[in-house]
C-alpha cells in the first residue's frame, strides 16, 4: 500500500482512484448491458372504444354541502370542468373521472422560465370503473371563505346501473388532494392513473453527463423500490408491475406525481412508458372485497421534505437519495439549519463544507501522521524486501516487526477515505436532488445552484486546487503512477462541468480547505522533523 495519504478527498490518490474506478466501472457495466440487452422496439398504442349506458349530456350544477345528484353516466358526454386558483396553484377538476386537469405550480418554473405544469391528454388521477371511463356530474361543494379552508369537489355517476360517488378535497396547506370514493356492490375494479411526459437527459456523455433523472418509485411491503427511466430511448417501451403498493409515483428529482393508499385493501401498480408518456396505473381489485369506500392521498408538486411529510411519511421515499439516503437526509437537515442562519444557499453549502471537513479533521491528521511514519520506515522496508525477496514469509515477519517498532500502520491512512466516500456521494445526491436548492442564486453569475456553472469558473478552480494539493502532498509513487495521477484533476474538472454548481462549490471549498490544511501540517512536520518534511 502506498503511503501517499491526502488530507482532502480530492488530494488523496486512493480517493481519486476509487472514484475514477467507480465511474468507469459503472459506465462499462451500462455499456455491456446495452450491448447484451438491446432496447426493445416501441409498442404502438391502439385506442379501443368503450361503450356504456348513455344519457343526455348533463349540466354542471351548484350543490349544497352533502347534496348528491343522480344522473346516468355516458362515455360520450361533453367534458365539464370546474376551475380553481389561489396563490400557489391553478387547476381544473374534470367530469372525466373527477380527474385533475392542468395542475400548475405558480411558484416554480422550469429551466426555460415556464411554470411547472402536470398535464397530459387525460386528467391526472382520473377514476375508472371496471376499466371503463366514468362521466361524473360534478359540483363544487363549498366556496372557500378563508385562505386556509379546504376546497371540496363532488362527482356522482352510475356505471352499469350501479351508483358511484367520488369526493375530491383540496387541502390548501399541504397542496394535496384527499380522494374518497363510495360505490355500490358489484364493481370488479376501480383504478386511477398518474401521468408525466418522459424526459430525455440533455446529455448522456460519460464526461459531461446530465444530472437530471426521472424515476418510478413505489413502496411495496414497507420497502421502497425504484426504476429509473431517464436512459430510455425515444419511443422505447417500459413496463414494471407490483402486486401490492401502498405508495406509487412518477417524477423527476425535483417534482413528483404520487398517490398514497389509505384504503383497507392495497392496490396493484403498473408502471409504463409508452409513446414517450410515463404513467402509473393504480388498480383496486374489489370483486370479492367487503368494502364500499376507497380513499387515497394524491400529491402533485415539489419534493420538499416538510410538504411531503405533511401529506404522508411514505412520500419522502420519492426524494430518492440513493444508498446513502440516511446520510443525505442528515446533511440536508444541517444544510437547512445553515440556511436559517445565513439566508443564502451558497453560503449554507460553504458552511456545511467547513463543518464536514472540521469533523473529518482528526482522521485526516491521523492519516497524515501515518504517512509520515511510513515515509520514515520506507528505507528499512525497501531493504527488507530486497534482502528477503526469495522468502515471503520472513519478509512479512520482518516488515511487521519494523512497522510495530515505529508505530507505522498503513491501514490507518485508509480510514479518512472510507469515511469521505459515502459523505461525498450523500452530498452529491442531497445537493443535486433537493428542491430547496432548485433555482436558488448564490451571487454574480451563479443564478441557479441546481444548474451547472454557465462559465465553468468553479469547475476550473476546483481542478486547479486539486492539482495544487496533489503537488503539496508527499508521495513515494513511481514516475509513471505520478503522471497518471496528474490527469485526475483534469478528469474531475471535465466531469463537473455539467453538474450542479452547488455541488461544484462544495468540491472547490473542500479542496481549498485541504490545501490550507496541508500547508499547516507540512509546516508542523518541517519544524519537528526537517528530514521527513
Amino acid at each position: 500500500m502506498s503511503n501517499n495519504q491526502s488530507e482532502s478527498p480530492f488530494g488523496n490518490p486512493k480517493f481519486l482512484m476509487a472514484i475514477a474506478v467507480t465511474f468507469f466501472g459503472l459506465w462499462g457495466w451500462q455499456f455491456y448491458l446495452g450491448k447484451k440487452y438491446p432496447a426493445r422496439p416501441a409498442t404502438e398504442q391502439t385506442a379501443t372504444a368503450t361503450t356504456g349506458a348513455t344519457a343526455a349530456p348533463s349540466e354542471v350544477t351548484a350543490a349544497t354541502p352533502g347534496a348528491a345528484s343522480t344522473i346516468a353516466a355516458a362515455t360520450t358526454e361533453a367534458e365539464q370542468t370546474l376551475p380553481y386558483e389561489d396563490d400557489n396553484v391553478k387547476f381544473e377538476v374534470s367530469s372525466k373521472g373527477l380527474g385533475i386537469k392542468d395542475f400548475t405550480l405558480k411558484k416554480y418554473t422550469d429551466r426555460k422560465g415556464a411554470l411547472i405544469q402536470f398535464t397530459s391528454n387525460e386528467p391526472q388521477a382520473e377514476l375508472v370503473a371496471n376499466n371503463k371511463p366514468i362521466s361524473f356530474t360534478i359540483s363544487l361543494v363549498n366556496e372557500p371563505e378563508t385562505k386556509s379552508q379546504n376546497v371540496e369537489f363532488l362527482g356522482t355517476a352510475y356505471v352499469d346501473g350501479k351508483k358511484i360517488t367520488r369526493k375530491l378535497i383540496y387541502n390548501k396547506e399541504t397542496t394535496a388532494f384527499e380522494s374518497t370514493t363510495e360505490f355500490d356492490a358489484g364493481f370488479e375494479s376501480l383504478g386511477l392513473k398518474l401521468f408525466q411526459k418522459h424526459h430525455q437527459p440533455a446529455s448522456k456523455s460519460f464526461l459531461t453527463p446530465s444530472f437530471e433523472h426521472q424515476d418510478f418509485i413505489w413502496v411495496e411491503a414497507g420497502s421502497a423500490k425504484t426504476e429509473s427511466i431517464a436512459n430510455l430511448k425515444d419511443n422505447e417501451a417500459f413496463h414494471k408491475s407490483a402486486p401490492a403498493a401502498t405508495m406509487a409515483s412518477i417524477g423527476t428529482q425535483y417534482f413528483t406525481a404520487a398517490s398514497v393508499n389509505r384504503a383497507d385493501i392495497v392496490p396493484s401498480v403498473s408502471n409504463k412508458v409508452e409513446s414517450n408518456m410515463a404513467s402509473v396505473n393504480i388498480e383496486y381489485n374489489i370483486k370479492d372485497a367487503k368494502i364500499s369506500t376507497i380513499t387515497q392521498a394524491i400529491y402533485l408538486g415539489p419534493k420538499k421534505t416538510d410538504m411531503l411529510l405533511a401529506v404522508d411519511k411514505q412520500l419522502t421515499e420519492t426524494l430518492n437519495y440513493g444508498m446513502f439516503g440516511m446520510i443525505s437526509a442528515i446533511l440536508m437537515k444541517l444544510l437547512n439549519f445553515m440556511h436559517g442562519i445565513f439566508g443564502n444557499w451558497g453560503l449554507s453549502i460553504i458552511a456545511l463544507t467547513l463543518v464536514v471537513r472540521s469533523i473529518l479533521l482528526p482522521f485526516n491528521v491521523m492519516s497524515f501522521r501515518s504517512a509520515q511514519s511510513m515515509q520514515k520506515v520506507k528505507p528499512k522496508l525497501d531493504a527488507i524486501r530486497e534482502r528477503f525477496k526469495d522468502d515471503p514469509m520472513r519478509m512479512n515477519k520482518e516488515t511487521m516487526a519494523v512497522m510495530k517498532e515505529n508505530n507505522a500502520n498503513p491501514l490507518s491512512g485508509c480510514l479518512p477515505m472510507l469515511i469521505q466516500i459515502p459523505i461525498f456521494f450523500a452530498l452529491w445526491r442531497a445537493i443535486g436532488s433537493s428542491i430547496e436548492i432548485y433555482q436558488q442564486p448564490f451571487f454574480g453569475w451563479i443564478t441557479d445552484l441546481s444548474y451547472h456553472d454557465p462559465f465553468f469558473v468553479f469547475p476550473v478552480l476546483m481542478g486547479v486546487t486539486m492539482f495544487l494539493q496533489q503537488k503539496m502532498t508527499p508521495t513515494t509513487m513511481d514516475p509513471t503512477q505520478a503522471k497518471i495521477l496528474n490527469f485526475m484533476p483534469i478528469l474531475f474538472t471535465l466531469f463537473m462541468l455539467t453538474l450542479p454548481s452547488g455541488l461544484t462549490l462544495y468540491n472547490f471549498v473542500s479542496a481549498l480547505f485541504g490545501v490550507i490544511q496541508q500547508y499547516f501540517l507540512l509546516k508542523e512536520a518541517k519544524t519537528k522533523s526537517p528530514v521527513v518534511a
